[in-house]
């Protein structure tokens, strides 16, 4: 299988991550303008928006990756470009908040497709190169999570449905970078012959676990390492700025160099260091690395530590390529859009759970009126996280040894 549909894939990746990206800065101030209600309760609304969207990619992933092991990735892609470019167009055109809800329905709905995306990645990718492209793909995030928000807050100057347009613009082009040089990754032998609709809802697809014992505990570590994640992207600005009175520049600036050092951390630490030492030795160093750059977050006293840790932190972004790659080793073929769509579930819970219990434990520990004064309460709950995942994982590497041990 050769890899030249890889290049339009990570576009269409970079497309939805930034798109996303674009829309947040003024999103806000768009909803007020719609509702004509006050700051507050355009953040309310703006928390119901993510909230609608996070759920929907929640009972939407499991659908397309099953559907792409049946049907193949490519319509499933096209699908999902097709979704966002009509969402955002109807977001664009909204008179009043019913459209606008509309759009970010159809656009959560079709946008998950990074299940269909990692997929797409690993019926290409021989075996041994799947940590790197992984890796790559987390460098594509994290740039994506760069130049998304900068450009939505120039954008945004031209007006307020400009970002909306421009999101539009841009999946209608991949949509046709798609049609016309992406080629079909799934070979018709490794299709599954046969829809399990059980598998098609989110708690169902976990099924697809289950007949893999290691898989069965490695989903525990994913599941942890990603409420760590989202509990660390949701207190990220409300720390920096009680903890460092930071303004929105700094924000910015933090915000950027977190981004960055992701990229960098996925798309030169991880190519280089995975094959060195193994999927197994990297998911060990990896959320190691993390639980430690966790605690020191919570404890950073001045932002020159924080800044510090960021220089240090990307060597634990070997950790999830690693996770994905030793997991897509154990999946059969005409599975892996399947266990795709239950580890999408998996993160898309977490992206509900992570920044409710963050928000909730930075409000406890912060403030006049906080049970006692720890505002890294967050990041320790993190840390404590990511090390009972390591301490699973370490324990599940031992015991199964075969890659490709599985229950028939």
């Amino acid at each position: 299988m050769t890899r030249s549909g890889l290049p339009v894939v990570l576009a269409i990746l970079f497309v939805d991550v930034a798109g996303e990206g674009l829309v947040y800065p003024i999103t806000p101030s768009f909803l007020q303008a719609l509702g004509g209600g006050t700051v507050q309760e355009a953040a309310r609304l703006y928390g119901w928006s993510l909230a609608l969207y996070a759920a929907l990619t929640l009972f939407f992933a499991p659908l397309w990756g099953m559907l792409s092991d049946r049907f193949g990735r490519r319509p499933i892609l096209l699908l999902s470009m097709a979704g966002a470019a009509l969402g955002n167009l109807l977001t664009a055109l909204a008179p009043g908040l019913e459209l606008y809800f509309l759009g970010r329905i159809v656009a959560g709905a079709t946008s998950a497709n990074l299940v269909v995306i990692n997929a797409y990645l690993i019926d290409i990718s021989p075996p041994e190169q799947r940590a790197r492209n992984f890796g790559l793909m987390g460098a594509i995030l994290g740039i994506g999570f760069v130049i998304g928000p900068a450009m939505g807050g120039l954008v945004g100057g031209w007006g307020l449905r400009a970002p909306f347009w421009m999101v539009a613009g841009f999946s209608a082009f991949t949509f046709a970078l798609a049609l016309t040089l992406l080629p079909e990754s799934l070979r018709a032998e490794n299709r599954r012959q046969k829809l399990h609709w059980l598998e098609a809802n989110p708690f169902g697809a976990l099924a697809a676990l289950s007949r893999y014992p290691l898989l069965r505990w490695l989903a525990w570590t994913v599941l942890l390492n990603h409420l760590a994640a989202n509990m660390l992207v949701a207190v990220w600005v409300p720390y920096v700025a009680y903890r460092y009175g930071f303004g929105p520049a700094e924000n910015g600036l933090t915000l950027a160099a977190f981004g960055l050092m992701t990229a960098l951390g996925q798309g030169l630490v991880v190519p280089w260091l995975v094959p060195k030492l193994g999927e197994r030795r990297a998911i060990v160093l990896g959320l190691t690395v993390s639980t430690l750059s966790l605690v020191f977050y919570g404890l950073a006293s001045a932002p020159w530590v924080l800044f510090a840790v960021l220089m240090v932190a990307p060597l634990g972004a070997v950790d999830e390529p690693a996770l994905q790659a030793l997991i897509s080793r154990n999946a059969r073929p005409d599975e892996q859009g399947a266990v795709q769509g239950a580890l999408a579930t998996i993160s898309s819970l977490m992206g509900i759970v992570g920044p409710i219990g963050g928000t909730y434990l930075f409000s406890l520990f912060s403030g006049p009126k906080a049970v006692a004064e720890l505002p890294g309460a967050p990041f320790f709950a993190g840390a404590l996280c990511v090390a009972l995942g390591l301490g699973i994982a370490h324990l599940a590497l031992g015991r199964f040894s075969s890659p490709t041990e599985s229950v028939k």
